[in-house]
């Protein structure tokens, strides 16, 4: 997770206790399916010429047994946790501990360990197949894993090599306007 955008939910988070780490099972895929038509009570997304787009894409984890990928474990109070439900609203907070490791050469992850997966109503066929990608929010989650790399050398990378990318045809150009 890119700092800054943590930091505006949650201001007070101390980053350097924030622990890049391993997630054994999951693959990261761009597959929550945001229906931008109005239903939402946080947020829209306009394409340059002031249209909202049907479907917009978000990032998530869902299983792979055969995978992994890296994140950022945060160390929370159940006051931040209540804060994460609410920003993460179009996920479940799943218990992982048993699949969450430190990222090589960084201090251990504290435990319990939770993982925001997305929600089966937000990840249906349909509407990700027809959804579109932001390309600011691609750079801000781009940019949270450049953040991390100075931290856990290599994370970047991994990040890059663990994530599918919708096709590059469907990563468009989108304002995000807040509610």
């Amino acid at each position: 997770m890119q700092p800054e955008s943590l930091l505006r939910s949650l201001p007070h988070i101390d980053l350097v206790a924030c622990r890049p780490a391993v997630l054994t099972g999951y693959t990261r895929t761009f597959d929550i399916a945001f229906p931008n038509d109005g239903s939402q009570a946080d947020k829209a997304y306009y394409d340059v010429d002031g249209q909202r787009p049907e479907t917009v894409l978000l990032c998530n984890v869902v299983p792979d047994v055969d995978a992994w990928t890296n994140g950022i474990c945060i160390p929370v109070d159940p006051a931040a946790l209540d804060v994460l439900r609410d920003r993460e609203r179009r996920y479940d907070l799943i218990e992982a501990t048993e699949r969450v490791a430190s990222y090589p050469g960084v201090s251990t992850v504290s435990r319990p360990v939770g993982v925001f997966v997305g929600k089966s109503e937000f990840t249906k066929d349909v509407g990700v197949s027809r959804g579109v990608l932001s390309a600011a929010y691609l750079e801000t989650v781009r940019a949270g894993a450049a953040h991390w790399d100075r931290t856990a050398p290599g994370f970047e990378q991994d990040f890059a090599r663990t994530t599918r990318l919708p096709p590059a045809d469907r990563v468009k150009d989108l304002t995000r306007v807040d509610k």
